[in-house]
């Protein structure tokens, strides 16, 4: 999986490839995106995590959680089938 960066600097991935972290299709999560229950949300790393980015997406209860490298590439994820503690408000 790769992230990549759009003209503004914000992570971009498609759809089909993080639907697949679900087990839904592209359609499906784009319907939830229309809802409003597919959320995401972003940290940069410090000191030793300095460059790379922790994106969590949650879908309904579920959530999926990715460590990108400076350059987009996943280096490690998990999968939650159930994140009730996950709150709606962006990370810090």
């Amino acid at each position: 999986m790769h992230f990549e960066l759009d003209e503004q600097g914000n992570w971009v991935v498609a759809f089909d490839e993080l639907a697949g972290k679900f087990g839904n299709s592209a359609s499906h999560l784009q319907h939830q995106v229309k809802l409003g229950l597919l959320k995401g949300f972003m940290e940069a790393g410090s000191g030793e995590n300095a460059g790379r980015s922790r994106i969590t997406i949650r879908a309904g209860r579920a959530a999926w959680q990715g460590t990108f490298d400076g350059a987009g590439f996943l280096v490690e994820e998990i999968i939650f089938p159930e994140a009730p503690w996950l709150k709606d408000a962006p990370l810090h």
